[in-house]
């Protein structure tokens, strides 16, 4: 074998285990691209999976990543996650498809099934006749058609005109069984909720390799002793490890250990920072980014809410109608905003009233931001 077709085997096999990250479910019918490598190269993705303390479970043409609690806690992947009416309409949903004896159901079946298991169980209340959990039931359902559960078998006006209407089938599915027998296994679950600790077992190396993979930052001065003691030791290790399994590059600095995947259409877009985009909410942010970093949000005691506030406000004033209509709101309404964008990406921390960017954050400053209004909007590098 040429070192091409070496690099080329290497590179397969970081598509296949970030995918894995990304989508822990993967079949054919989802993925079939995702799937033919996951299959091919599940040795070696078991091996990975052992490093993080995780499992590569598989079930005839089904193999999900089980992300197993370490010492009572749970693995936070970067990438959007369900909200919790979302995320109980998906429970309650994937529980009456294992009560349902043929393996194709309607829209409406899988409804009306779900408003009754949710009244009766004194639950989150499910009221299809209106419009607004009728939108979220669908996004429920589409949920699980992404993780291979349900796969859609009808014209997606089905779907469409009952989400407006409540009205007809909605939609038809086929229910794939041994994808939702790995979904739903919640075997891992008490390691979670009893927070048990694994007695005997060093576990610093699993977790700090997983926040160096799962959230591609680890911050040293966020740790404890023994685990920054650990680092000090171990931390080129780490960084080889995490290059091996994604194929990206970590960058070792005193403040943070950064992981960053290099740009590419074929991985999911939730493994990639995509900051900043050209919109006037990330033209807000990277402004942002400099006013508090000025005011010391960039050091350990950051700076507070009212600080943060006054900056919105000169911010809100100075940019005027380059900003939407939202932003335009109020300055609280772009504070506000800029919190939750800065937030999910990991460049922004607010607790107890004080904002401190992370060293991540240091990447984005002094952008070259443009504003005038006879000129096109900034590009991608521009804003970089």
């Amino acid at each position: 074998m040429t070192v091409s077709m070496l690099r080329a085997d290497d590179a397969d096999k970081q598509r296949a285990f970030l995918g894995l990250l990304a989508t822990p479910v993967v079949t054919p019918w989802t993925d079939d691209a995702l799937y033919v490598l996951v299959h091919r190269h599940a040795h070696t993705l078991t091996t990975w999976c052992k490093r993080l303390g995780y499992r590569l479970a598989h079930l005839d043409q089904c193999y999900r990543l089980r992300r197993v609690p370490v010492d009572g806690a749970v693995a936070l992947p970067v990438g959007a996650r369900l909200d919790r009416p979302q995320l109980l309409l998906s429970l309650y949903a994937a529980a009456s498809l294992e009560d349902h004896r043929e393996d194709s159901i309607t829209l409406q079946e899988i409804s009306d099934v779900v408003r009754l298991s949710a009244a009766g169980r004194g639950g989150w209340p499910y009221d299809p006749d209106q419009r607004r959990h009728r939108s979220l039931f669908v996004t429920a359902l589409d949920w699980l058609v992404s993780q291979g559960v349900l796969e859609l078998r009808t014209d997606d006006a089905l779907r469409q005109g009952w989400e407006v209407s409540g009205e007809g089938i909605g939609a038809g599915y086929i229910i794939h069984r041994d994808a939702l027998m790995l979904l739903i296994d919640t075997g891992d679950v008490d390691l979670a909720l009893a927070r048990r600790v694994m007695e005997g077992d060093d576990t610093r190396g699993v977790r700090l390799l997983r926040a160096i993979v799962e959230t591609q930052a680890l911050y040293p001065d966020e740790l404890d002793d023994a685990d920054r003691t650990y680092l000090t030791g171990q931390r080129a290790r780490l960084a080889r490890l995490a290059e091996e399994m994604t194929g990206g590059a970590v960058e070792i600095r005193s403040d943070v250990i950064a992981l960053t995947i290099a740009p590419d259409r074929s991985l999911p877009a939730s493994l990639q920072l995509d900051f900043p985009g050209a919109t006037a909410l990330d033209w807000a942010c990277l402004a942002l980014i400099d006013d508090l970093a000025g005011a010391g949000a960039g050091t350990r005691e950051g700076c507070g809410e009212q600080q943060a506030r006054d900056l919105a406000a000169d911010l809100h004033e100075r940019a005027g109608r380059q900003l939407t209509v939202e932003l335009r709101e109020s300055p609280d309404a772009l504070m506000r905003a800029v919190g939750e964008r800065l937030g999910g990406l990991g460049l922004l921390r607010i607790a107890d009233g004080c904002w401190r960017l992370t060293p991540l954050a240091a990447r984005y400053r002094d952008a070259e931001l443009r504003s005038a209004h006879d000129e096109p909007p900034p590009t991608l590098m521009e804003l970089e």
